[in-house]
């Protein structure tokens, strides 16, 4: 990636910040220079723990000459407004996902990195898990045949007594629809293949009193007339409520075997053996996915290319996910980009 090392500033050090911390000193090219925390208690745990200074008001990291790509690890209503701003400043953005909460905040974000040249790339992990890209190489040698259709559930506890207020509250971008259905419709058109054209779907509030979504369920059209099904929850709490799915199981029908992908580890696929067949574990080679966005955001500036994960890509995540919320709404299926 040539002589050059860029400098990282971290805007926000919650749970996701220490992953972006570490992907600046691993990633090669790259180093931790800033981070922005208006929290005084996690700002000095930050700085106690990455040796990196910390400041208060991003606009004075925006402004540091050392910053060359900006990590945006924040609520995701503020990914526009500060996204938009570390653009017009000449920063690099790498945007935990979703890139924004609506179409037309991602197109506002979309348009300020490109008119300030300036990658906008969005922490989209599933193309990076091992498994994912694992199970997309096997669909795509033609070994285990075409795709056919997919079903993806994950079940998992809300955790509402550890969440931030935002969370609770959809009009920030909180809830688990933003939050985790966005892995899943990704990975789903990442495995796929394919961007999804139409979508019916139930999104609801159902186990906690709060003012954002615990619950899912969509059918996804894609455009070669494959389809896929999505069953998320966010249950209660308490013993017994349910059982996690740590990082949900994800089951590919082709028309030469099927694929199935286990808690965003494990990658399996059918081979002939007994009655209904049996499954055999496929080995996968883990690594550190948000050191491996980071050295893809790299090489996309030095060679000056398109984002890896690419704008379209992230948009369309953000257009399927609220076509969805739509859909739950009217009760009725909506086209995308109908």
């Amino acid at each position: 990636m040539g002589d050059r090392t860029f400098g990282v500033g971290i805007i926000g050090t919650g749970r996701i910040s220490g992953a972006h911390a570490r992907a600046a000193r691993e990633a090669g090219g790259t180093r931790l220079v800033l981070a922005s925390e208006l929290d005084a208690a996690r700002a000095d745990a930050f700085e106690a723990k990455w040796a990196c200074p910390v400041v208060s008001d991003y606009r004075e990291l925006l402004a540091s000459p050392e910053v060359d790509i900006v990590a945006l690890t924040l609520p995701h209503w503020l990914h526009e407004p500060i996204g938009i701003a570390a653009a017009q400043a000449g920063k690099h953005i790498f945007v935990e996902k979703p890139m924004a909460d609506s179409v037309e905040e991602c197109d506002r974000m979309i348009a300020a990195a490109r008119a300030n040249g300036v990658k906008l790339f969005t922490g989209h992990t599933e193309q990076f898990l091992a498994p994912n890209v694992a199970a997309r190489k096997l669909i795509d040698s033609g070994e285990v045949g075409t795709t056919v259709l997919a079903t993806d559930c994950w079940y998992k506890a809300f955790g509402v007594a550890s969440r931030p207020p935002w969370f609770l509250d959809r009009s920030k971008g909180g809830g688990m629809w933003l939050m985790n259905g966005a892995h899943m419709i990704d990975r789903l058109t990442f495995l796929m293949g394919r961007r999804v054209i139409a979508v019916k779907a139930l999104v609801q509030t159902r186990f906690h009193p709060i003012a954002a979504d615990d619950t899912a369920l969509a059918y996804l059209h894609f455009e070669d007339g494959t389809a896929a099904t999505i069953a998320h929850t966010g249950y209660k709490d308490h013993p017994g409520a349910g059982v996690d799915h740590i990082g949900g199981e994800i089951i590919i029908t082709c028309t030469e075997a099927q694929l199935k992908i286990v808690d965003r580890a494990r990658l399996y696929r059918s081979v002939p053996g007994g009655r209904g067949g049996a499954w055999e574990e496929v080995p996968v080679e883990r690594i550190d996915t948000t050191t491996a966005e980071l050295r893809a955001l790299v090489r996309n500036i030095v060679d000056d290319e398109a984002e890896t994960v690419s704008v379209e890509q992230a948009r369309h995540i953000v257009e399927v996910m609220t076509a969805c919320e739509e859909s739950s709404r009217t009760g009725r299926e909506v086209v995308i980009g109908g």
